[in-house]
């Protein structure tokens, strides 16, 4: 059949280089110039048909030949070989650029599409999973690269000491890759809270760590003993921590240790057993509190259990109950908390090891199905063993029994924290602050170990005080009318001309516009008071629009980079319904002038500038959106998530042009700030229909602390208000519960 080898061969074999060079560039200038693969396809079909001829053409050329007796007597099995190898590689090349050009046209005209549709509704998780390969196949689409981009954010890992290895492991995966050894300067994780988690391992020991923007970590530098069922945490340093109505700033963490259990009745009876209740080494006495001294003596006669023998409130003759030595210890003071752990050459945490540990200290969010799981609204204790409760792989660090902690509370020092909530209490108590006197016995006091990893004699994460920031607003009084339009005025400016300029944007979302509108600020100032205009080309009607006032994200960020397509993904279901949304750029917030970095009210007179400067860039924005003839401002309404559902306190009752407002996640907050600003005399005074979504697990701003006092103070007529207070959910509320009740809402109070 090939029996004329070289004269094939040669043709073959150049047939092979030069068909690979030539569809090697026209697979470039297609993907690069995204030429419809139909046009490639004829092109490998005419080549096709050329292989074909020209092979039939030697095989009949060849038989001539071989009839005529001119052909080679001697066959060369090995050039046949040859030659049919070749023209299997030639049909195989044929099949690869058939296939990759194809393959390149169902990405175009189905995988770009399904990443378009999954970016917008906020799927960023799932966008960053497709454009994994799919930018590895087509580095240079840019659409893919766009998305690529969008769905990631890069981040760096330092450590105090080099060389550690480091390993990641993404939502969906089952094993960590690794990624280097420290210092790594840059690696891309998805754009998506808590979607991975990092691996370090050091001395024999690994460490896990959550999604976040800081991986800057200090480790032990010598090598230490491990402690048996313990998790270990690194050394951070935090910008500012939270606890329930409390920020603070600049905490340092050293590594330490956290038992993954807590302390049992078995382990506790260890204790007893082994004289801790008759060794003073053990204890803190002689102690003096809010002027009360405390001796060992003394007190050891307060610490009994029934019958009057040594041992926790429910222990019987110094034994705990039958059948539960498995579960944890209770009935015990701060005093017994603190001996025990010094018995076991360990300690308790203090309030920053604990919300370190349990996750809540950066967000304030307790993840819904760890509360799910945990023992509350219950009338028995679980065995510490039990995982159903765990959170950071810490069992039943939310309920089952509250736990002591080092740090004092208030002015007077006497109460001393204790965190967690009991199996008694609801499940909301997880994310509230609490503290008892040292010598509170209460079955649901608790005991967890931590192990601190660096010596530190001066370690004043024990000993800071947690302020008292209870306040009962609801049986505050109000003030006048007449004192209250003082303080109203304090929002008010000169009216001036507008003077707004205005720019569409160019290439933004097919199908929709976007405005940037920049104006004079009302007080004095360098800068404009700038924003962006949303709204669908659908539409030739007047549109419906709706002002935002942001969460506290917008003081964190300092960018406005993609806050538009932020804005269009976010508010889209309303969008494509018609409406407008208006995005004020207010004081304080993203690329404009700061003065102050906190959201949580203070007495002081930066904030109190912040407060009265949004409320003036406020109203200055709906005096320009009353102009514009494109909107029906007669519709206007307000949206609030967080902060901006807290501004609403104020905003609605200094300017009452809003027909209708939609708050997520808000309330009355507990500190105080001056009087005039103070947030409580202008919700009392709020007229504004409202629709109001909370989560009864709120850890940042608090159902019963901060929600409840805002529901009896909100001047609403009670027909015009409706809450939503959801059971299972804290500060998150799942968007499609905000998409079913939103736009309803706007209708509800809306004109023809």
């Amino acid at each position: 059949m090939f029996d004329n080898s070289n004269k094939y061969l040669q043709f073959i074999g150049g047939f092979l280089a030069l068909g690979f060079t030539l569809l090697q560039g026209i697979d470039w200038v297609f993907r690069k110039f995204e030429i419809d693969s139909f046009y490639f396809n004829l092109i490998l079909i005419i080549l096709f048909i050329f292989l074909l001829a020209s092979i039939i053409s030697f095989l009949v050329k060849a038989n001539k030949e071989k009839l005529s007796g001119r052909g080679p007597r001697k066959r060369s099995i090995f050039k046949l070989i040859l030659n049919i190898s070749l023209t299997v590689i030639l049909i195989f090349v044929f099949l690869f650029f058939f296939r990759k050009i194809n393959s390149t046209q169902k990405l175009l005209d189905e995988e770009l599409p399904k990443i378009i549709e999954l970016y917008d509704k906020g799927k960023i998780f799932d966008v960053y999973i497709l454009t994994q390969s799919l930018h590895k196949l087509n580095p240079n689409n840019e659409i893919i690269n766009n998305y690529f981009k969008k769905s990631r954010r890069y981040v760096k890992v330092k450590t105090n000491v080099d060389s550690v290895k480091v390993s990641i492991k993404i939502i969906g995966d089952s094993l960590f890759r690794q990624i280097g050894f420290t210092p790594i300067d840059s690696f891309a994780v998805p754009r998506v809270r808590n979607s991975y988690l990092l691996k370090l391992e050091h001395n024999g020991v690994n460490y896990i760590e959550k999604a976040t923007f800081n991986h800057k970590y200090n480790l032990p530098v010598k090598k230490f003993k491990f402690p048996q069922n313990h998790k270990a945490f690194l050394g951070k340093n935090f910008n500012r921590m939270w606890l329930q109505g409390v920020q603070f700033d600049d905490i340092k963490i050293e590594p330490f240790t956290i038992s993954k259990f807590e302390v049992s009745n078995k382990e506790y009876q260890e204790f007893l057993d082994d004289g801790g209740y008759l060794n003073p080494k053990f204890w803190d006495f002689p102690i003096t509190i809010d002027k009360r001294s405390y001796d060992f003596k003394s007190s050891m006669k307060l610490f009994t259990g029934k019958y009057g023998k040594s041992g926790p409130a429910n222990w019987s003759y110094g034994k705990f109950p039958n059948g539960l030595e498995n579960h944890p210890v209770t009935g015990i003071s701060w005093f017994e908390a603190k001996a025990y752990a010094k018995y076991r050459n360990l300690d308790i945490p203090n309030v920053f090891q604990w919300l370190y540990a349990s996750g809540t200290g950066f967000s304030g969010i307790y993840d819904s199905r760890v509360i799910d799981n945990s023992n509350f609204n219950s009338n028995q204790m679980r065995e510490v063993t039990d995982a159903r409760g765990s959170a950071n792989g810490v069992n039943n660090i939310a309920g089952n029994v509250k736990e002591w902690l080092h740090n004092p509370f208030g002015n007077k020092r006497d109460e001393y924290s204790i965190l967690g909530g009991s199996y008694q209490e609801p499940s909301y108590y997880v994310k509230n602050y609490a503290s008892l006197p040292p010598m509170d016995r209460s079955i649901g006091n608790g005991i967890r170990l931590v192990k601190n990893l660096t010596k530190n004699r001066k370690d004043r994460n024990k000993t800071l005080v947690i302020p008292d920031f209870y306040r009962d607003i609801t049986i505050e009084p109000d003030v006048s009318d007449e004192v209250f339009e003082l303080f109203k005025s304090q929002f008010e400016y000169k009216k001036k001309e507008l003077n707004v300029s205005t720019q569409i944007a160019n290439n933004f979302k097919e199908g929709y516009t976007l405005e940037t509108f920049s104006m004079k600020t009302t007080y004095e100032s360098r800068e404009s008071l700038f924003g962006y205009i949303i709204y669908s080309n659908s539409y030739d009607d007047r549109y419906n629009p709706v002002i935002i006032v942001p969460s506290a994200r917008a003081i964190l960020n300092k960018t406005v980079d993609e806050l538009p397509e932020t804005i269009l993904s976010q508010f889209k279901y309303l969008i494509d319904e018609g409406y407008a949304i208006f995005h004020p750029i207010y004081y304080n917030t993203y690329s404009r002038e700061r003065a102050i970095d906190t959201w949580l009210p203070n007495e002081s007179e930066e904030y109190k500038e912040m407060i009265i400067k949004w409320g003036q860039d406020y109203k200055r924005s709906l005096d320009y959106l009353q102009t514009r003839k494109d909107f029906k401002f007669e519709n206007l309404s307000y949206y609030g998530y967080s902060l901006g559902s807290r501004y609403a306190n104020i905003f609605l009752a200094i300017d009452k042009r809003v027909k209708s407002a939609f708050l997520v996640v808000g309330g009355l907050r507990m500190q105080k700030s001056k009087k005039e600003i103070d947030e409580h005399y202008y919700l009392r005074r709020v007229q504004t229909p409202i629709f109001h979504i909370v989560g009864k697990l709120d850890a940042t701003l608090g159902y019963e602390d901060v929600y409840l006092p805002w529901k009896k103070l909100v001047g609403t007529d009670l027909k015009d208000l409706r809450t939503l207070e959801l059971d299972g959910f804290g500060h998150g509320i799942p968007k499609d519960t905000i998409v079913k009740y939103h736009k309803s809402w706007i209708e509800k109070y809306s004109v023809e």
